[in-house]
């Protein structure tokens, strides 16, 4: 990136002020304080059990995928001026346009947001690996039983089975699943910029950081599993779901699955007692649903096409959970219930506070 460039984006922290610190606060209290409160959680829980964590290490490696979106919308941008505007000094425009879009009020308001997720990915992974330490997995025999009563004594991966069972279709399935994380990361930027609906931008933030406090790490810890692909043993010689893992590790001869890779991954991290970035199993409630959903009620608030299209991708996560061995269908339900309630709850928290209703102006 050239110097010019870097310098655009930079000039807005580099005037940072006093007041600059106390608007942030008092726009991101909530926030802030959540996340310093689950930050503070994980290092007490650390202590207690005595468990190693690497928090600190952790959060570095969190910080680096945030990048990416951010790389992502700038060459996006400069491919569109290329295409369709063609300017005749490129970089000079680029530049002009990247001071009339981000603008000093702009990147101040991400800028806490920015900070905060890496700390807050930080703390979840070390919850997620403390799991069967806080509570041994004992759930899976109940969820299994349960999943089947609940769908009219069949397993939910049988029913799908017959539609979803072709390898193209598992493997196209499974990269919309592992999609989940880039579409995540890609409306959570994008709203930790986002100036135009502050109350909603609040709502998201604040319904995102609930459903993976409550649901990820206290539910999880609650209702503590490990998920079909490793019930009743990750060799899945026998048991409900070996058809199941045998069709996949059959179709992976034919079209990647990645989902095995990724099981294997976390399996051998389980065994190895590690902590480190995407380590943990955790079944119940589904996160992948629950973010999905979220994510379509966001979409649903901000256009109607938003969310047609999220809500759409959220049936599709909820059946790849399934399918792919990840999840009891159980799992998705519970998330998907949850992330729904967690965004009622924090819509009418934001009504009673006055900040939420009307934003103040950034300080000049």
């Amino acid at each position: 990136m050239p110097p010019s460039i870097a310098n655009v984006l930079a000039a807005p922290i580099q005037r940072f002020s006093l007041g600059d610190l106390r608007w942030i606060l008092r726009e991101h209290a909530l926030l802030i304080g959540l996340v310093a409160a689950y930050w503070l959680a994980a290092l007490g829980v650390a202590d207690f059990y005595g468990l190693p964590n690497k928090l600190l290490p952790n959060l570095l490696g969190y910080a680096v995928p945030l990048l990416v979106p951010l790389a992502l919308a700038l060459c996006w941008h400069a491919m569109s001026v290329m295409v369709f505007v063609r300017p005749r000094r490129l970089i000079a425009y680029l530049i002009a346009s990247l001071r009339q879009n981000l603008t000093r009020e702009r990147v101040l308001f991400a800028l806490p947001v920015v900070l905060l997720l890496p700390v807050f990915a930080s703390a979840f992974t070390f919850f997620k690996t403390a799991i069967p330490v806080i509570q041994p997995y004992v759930w899976d025999a109940a969820l299994t039983e349960w999943d089947s009563l609940i769908h009219g004594g069949t397993h939910p991966w049988e029913l799908l089975h017959p539609l979803l069972g072709y390898p193209l279709i598992t493997g196209a399935i499974n990269v919309l699943y592992n999609l989940w994380f880039f579409v995540m990361y890609a409306i959570l930027v994008l709203q930790a910029f986002a100036l135009k609906d502050r109350r909603l931008r609040m709502q998201f933030l604040l319904s995102f950081v609930v459903t993976w406090i409550v649901l990820g790490t206290g539910g999880a810890i609650w209702l503590s599993s490990m998920g079909p692909c490793y019930f009743p043993s990750f060799s899945q010689e026998s048991g409900p779901y070996a058809p199941l893992m045998a069709y996949l590790r059959e179709a992976n001869e034919q079209v990647p699955i990645w989902a095995l890779d990724v099981q294997k991954l976390l399996w051998d991290n389980y065994q190895a007692n590690s902590a480190g970035i995407g380590s943990g199993i955790s079944a119940m409630p589904s996160m992948h649903v629950a973010t999905a959903v979220l994510l379509a009620l966001f979409g649903w608030r901000h256009s109607r096409r938003a969310g047609i299209a999220l809500t759409l991708y959220a049936g599709v996560i909820m059946i790849g959970s399934v399918h792919l061995g990840w999840h009891y269908a159980l799992d998705g339900y519970v998330g998907a219930l949850g992330a729904l309630v967690v965004w009622r709850l924090v819509d009418r928290l934001l009504d009673t506070l006055p900040a939420a209703r009307e934003p103040r102006a950034a300080p000049a």
